[in-house]
């Protein structure tokens, strides 16, 4: 729920011009749990068990709108994370420093009759589809974002915001609604012509990096349905032995992919959905590559079935997820299972508890969505299997 802060009238000097409203309203969440993770045997460890508070993307977002009359306001928003378990700030997960005032999505642009035009930091390709753990009650980590949204180790769309973006939306048409992305630098690999790794100074060049995103969904009683596209390409990184080139520890290594440094990313995602009354059943496919110039691309598809089942005054929520092995490797695919119940305790504050499993084949490296981040969860090594069980609390105000 959202509530108004500040509410000011302007009446324009000049006669004849209409009174202008403004608002600036505060609004988010505060999501926070125990999770009680379980791994298989981690080399030079052994078997872990470990129980660790998550955060869940708590948020404060300041927001805003302006009448310029004629139909079309002015609109804009700051969206502030931070870890409410441990009071930090949780910034963005890509290149983007942790700690920064307005990770989140944060934008300024116009709306009206048109649509609506977006200058930001935007959510675009990632997390597209049919997963509700992430925005209810339940652990984020148990969203199916953990595979759809990765090729091993390696993220696509930096599994976060896009950095740099114009976006036009179009306004809903008949349950059809459509929008377009272009990012000028998507990784913010920027300003020189160098970036510095933990091991050596890697050439780039800032005037390469790119992306652009498109959607169309429907939305119609029962029934909904999307597909979404990315494209993107990184900042001519080249002549590193070893650098994370797109998300800091959520990303990989040119030394565990050859010589030859990323150049590029392509997706495509189909899902859909249909509300039978007594349950919510939808699909989707996935359809991802990594591109690295002279090498050859890495290729991983993708399925995921999710069960949305009101149960009492909460829903029951199930979701299996399958990658398929990434081209040329073997061993590397990964299934991931789900099963959460979200309790409304009164429209702003509910309760979830959920349990989530991780198989990996014995060369994958897929771990729970933002596991480093925001789940405090341990570090595993290829091959192998993680459990989660999260209790936790979402307040929304």
């Amino acid at each position: 729920m959202k509530k108004s802060l500040i509410a000011l009238a302007v009446v324009a000097a000049l006669p004849g011009v209409a009174l202008a409203q403004s608002s600036v309203t505060i609004s988010g969440n505060i999501k926070t749990g125990i999770t009680r993770f379980s791994t298989d045997s981690v080399t030079g460890v052994g078997k872990i068990k470990d129980t660790a508070m998550s955060d869940g993307s708590s948020r404060i977002i300041l927001s805003g709108t302006e009448d310029l009359g004629g139909g079309m306001a002015a609109i804009f928003q700051v969206d502030n994370r931070f870890n409410g378990n441990d009071g930090t700030s949780g910034g963005g997960y890509g290149v983007t420093p942790q700690g920064l005032l307005a990770g989140g999505n944060t934008f300024v642009g116009v709306k009206g009759g048109f649509g609506e035009i977006r200058f930001g930091n935007l959510d675009t390709h990632y997390g597209k589809g049919l997963d509700e753990f992430g925005a209810r009650a339940t652990s984020l980590g148990a969203s199916s974002t953990s595979l759809l949204d990765y090729i091993g180790a390696a993220p696509i769309a930096v599994t976060s915001r896009t950095k740099n973006v114009i976006r036009y939306s179009t306004p809903v048409m008949s349950g059809f609604s459509a929008q377009i992305d272009y990012s000028t630098a998507p990784f913010a690999i920027e300003g020189g012509t160098a970036y510095q790794t933990s091991t050596t100074l890697t050439t780039i060049n800032p005037g390469k990096g790119q992306a652009s995103h498109a959607e169309i969904n429907y939305r119609q009683g029962p029934i909904y349905a999307g597909i979404s596209i990315w494209d993107a390409k990184v900042e001519n990184v080249t002549g590193a032995a070893t650098a994370n080139l797109t998300s800091g520890a959520l990303g990989t290594t040119i030394a565990a992919l050859g010589a030859t440094a990323k150049s590029g990313e392509e997706s495509m995602k189909f899902y859909g959905s249909y509300d039978l009354g007594i349950a919510k059943i939808g699909a989707q496919y996935d359809d991802s590559k990594l591109k690295f110039g002279s090498a050859a691309d890495q290729k991983r598809k993708a399925s995921h079935i999710a069960v949305t089942a009101p149960v009492g005054p909460g829903a029951v929520l199930f979701q299996y997820t399958k990658a398929q092995g990434i081209s040329g490797q073997s061993n590397t695919g990964a299934t991931q299972v789900s099963i959460g119940y979200d309790y409304s305790l009164s429209k702003r504050t509910s309760v979830g508890v959920n349990y989530s499993k991780i198989n990996n084949e014995t060369a994958a490296t897929y771990q729970f969505f933002t596991g480093t981040a925001l789940q405090n969860s341990p570090a595993t090594s290829r091959g192998t299997d993680t459990s989660m069980f999260y209790a936790g609390v979402r307040h929304a105000f």
